[in-house]
């Protein structure tokens, strides 16, 4: 089942960074004539009987706008092209490229997951919400890396005062509802923000909310580590605190910090929806999860009639469960090895 989910995990991150290659259509795109339109059917076999070698769609036109009926026009075949020439686009944010895995020579005419109520791709915006995910995951993660071990740190080598004050503070944060805190943080901010500035913010919410267990565990381990016999010599010696620090005791916390920000990853996959399905977090103009999914509330037919609009919420599902399956988990009765 692990290996399994790392699979999982692992073609979900690839399909993430290459989504523009794997998209045939922008995920921006409009075009309202194709509101709500079905996914696309491929075809070997034509109206009149004849089998062709290369698989083809039919461009579909609406029958029935307000009820969301569509009919394919059966005149003209449109052939799937392995390696299509489409839309200009940057591969890793800065190589040029304008190929994509599959797609029609006349653009627009492919959906293999049908439109949303705008009759964007939603395909293309699916695979850019899983780009946005993963950002927010990154982001999120060393930020979440750094405030917990960095606070912890602190707390643990300086004691006294100091100690007392950030643990208390790191009490109030657990103590006080993690939404309504980001959705009050996330109200003092610009409405209005760019992709990037979008997923920073995110992040940096969501990691400023999630960081006390990771410190309260470096913290403690560090008291431990204190009275250990190396350090003792080390202290013995003349070293500083700093020396100690980073030459005996961060080797001895780099696994627990690595396994607690593991386990802390899915918050941030969670988080990251939540906010955007708030209309919080990213924009609707922004690919994401959570704003592909505000037409549940929007238009109750997304649930009945037009079900590919919820492959956002399977692809959620999936993430989440492989992300906790891989995730170590941190066993506070197995202490640190302190070598």
């Amino acid at each position: 089942m692990t290996r399994l989910a790392r699979v999982l995990a692992a073609t979900l991150a690839v399909a993430a960074i290459f989504s523009d290659f794997l998209s045939p259509c922008p995920p921006a795109q409009q075009d309202l004539y194709q509101s709500y339109a079905p996914p696309s059917r491929i075809h070997f076999r034509d109206t009149n009987g004849e089998i062709h070698w290369r698989p083809f769609v039919y461009r579909i036109e609406s029958a029935d706008l307000l009820e969301g009926r569509y009919l394919e026009r059966t005149d003209q075949r449109y052939p799937l092209v392995l390696l299509c020439n489409g839309y200009s686009y940057r591969l890793f944010g800065v190589i040029p490229a304008s190929r994509h895995l599959l797609g029609t020579r006349i653009p627009g005419v492919f959906h293999p997951w049908g439109t949303d109520d705008l009759g964007r791709d939603v395909l293309a915006r699916t695979l850019a919400g899983a780009r946005s995910a993963l950002l927010v995951l990154l982001f999120g993660s060393v930020l979440y890396f750094c405030l917990g071990v960095g606070i912890g740190a602190v707390a643990g080598i300086s004691r006294g005062w100091l100690d007392t004050v950030l643990m208390r503070f790191s009490e109030l944060v657990l103590a006080l509802p993690a939404l309504y805190v980001v959705l009050a943080v996330r109200a003092l901010l610009p409405q209005q923000m760019t992709f990037w500035q979008s997923a920073l913010l995110t992040a940096s919410i969501i990691a400023s909310v999630t960081w006390p267990p990771m410190a309260r565990g470096v913290r403690g381990l560090i008291l431990q580590i204190q009275n250990a016999a190396y350090v003792e010599a080390a202290r013995a010696l003349g070293s500083t605190r700093m020396r100690i620090f980073r030459r005996h005791m961060l080797p001895a916390l780099a696994p627990f910090a690595a396994a607690q920000t593991a386990v802390a990853a899915p918050v941030f996959i969670l988080g990251e929806v939540i906010l955007s399905f708030l209309n919080v977090g990213f924009q609707d103009s922004g690919a994401s999860w959570g704003s592909m999914m505000r037409n549940l509330w929007s238009d109750p037919r997304v649930l009945t009639d037009f079900w590919w609009n919820l492959s956002p919420l399977g692809l959620v599902f999936l993430t989440l469960l492989c992300l906790n399956t891989v995730s170590p988990r941190a066993r506070p009765n197995q202490p640190a090895q302190l070598t």
